[in-house]
């Protein structure tokens, strides 16, 4: 008896350790402490509160320098009170290098996370872990080389009072792009609504995603690349209740995509325009 209880405490205390090590607040930080924020010097930034804005225009949070990590820490960085009209971004930075952005809980923003640049001027970002809802434009925009998008949430894009489209991840203009273990639900608007898009990406992996939900577009589309090169899609799930035009593949113009073991249902062209396919599970795609 006593060596079992030994071993129940002992695993209880593993799972404690793992569980508190994978939510560790950053504390060795410089907090952000009031909206609008620009950050001029390199570091680490944190949020210990949060946060919010009813600006319409500009930037919650303008990143003007190379180097910066922001950890929310699960805060809320919000905007929703600028209401559906806004212009106003989350997060922005233009024609920087190694932004990382992780743990956040973003909402209410015309674009929740705007990274823009092409490939000579922003690389190496990183976005993680991260909640975006009710961005009215897109969830997260990313361009840029060598960035990564892994294990975000977004939720509810679209409703922008100024645009008819709206994408929950736009990437791309660059090489290098890795988007994995994202979930993307309910993008919605009247001209097209896509999940997940990269356009002009080179060397790019787009692996366990999962698209649902996309509502009221006449072209709406949920993991798709156009004018891009080297291209893998695998293991991605897309679902669409209404009719939507393409599940997952190539809309135009770009070489050596390859599509393995996606599940897709519900579109016009559930797997389209892939030059290699392998074990994709749809009602019109080879196995």
């Amino acid at each position: 008896m006593i060596k079992i209880l030994t071993s129940v405490a002992f695993a209880a205390a593993v799972l404690a350790f793992y569980s508190t090590s994978s939510q560790a607040e950053t504390t060795e930080c410089t907090e952000i402490t009031s909206l609008p924020a620009t950050i001029t010097a390199q570091g680490v930034y944190c949020l210990k509160r949060d946060l919010t804005t009813n600006i319409t225009t500009g930037n919650a949070i303008t990143i003007n320098t190379n180097n910066v990590t922001i950890d929310f820490n699960g805060w809320k960085l919000g905007g929703a009170a600028a209401g559906p009209g806004t212009n106003a971004n989350g997060v922005f930075a233009n024609g920087r290098k190694n932004i990382t952005l992780r743990n956040g809980n973003i909402r209410g923003f015309h674009i929740g996370i705007y990274l823009l640049g092409f490939s000579t001027s922003s690389s190496g970002h990183v976005v993680e872990n991260t909640l975006v809802d009710a961005a009215r434009f897109h969830g997260l925009l990313v361009e840029g080389s060598n960035i990564k998008i892994v294990n975000n949430r977004i939720f509810n894009t679209g409703g922008s009072a100024n645009f008819d489209r709206s994408f929950g991840i736009f990437a791309g203009r660059g090489n290098g792009i890795h988007i994995q273990d994202n979930t993307i639900s309910v993008v919605s608007e009247t001209n097209r609504a896509s999940g997940l898009f990269v356009f002009e990406g080179d060397d790019v992996q787009i692996r366990n995603n999962r698209v649902f939900d996309l509502i009221g577009a006449t072209n709406q589309s949920g993991i798709t690349v156009e004018s891009s090169n080297r291209v893998i899609l695998v293991g991605n799930s897309v679902t669409d209740a209404s009719g939507g035009v393409t599940g997952i593949g190539d809309v135009n113009g770009s070489t050596d995509v390859v599509c393995v073991n996606n599940q897709v249902i519900g579109f016009n062209n559930n797997i389209l325009g892939c030059d290699a396919s392998s074990g994709n599970i749809s009602p019109s795609a080879p196995l």
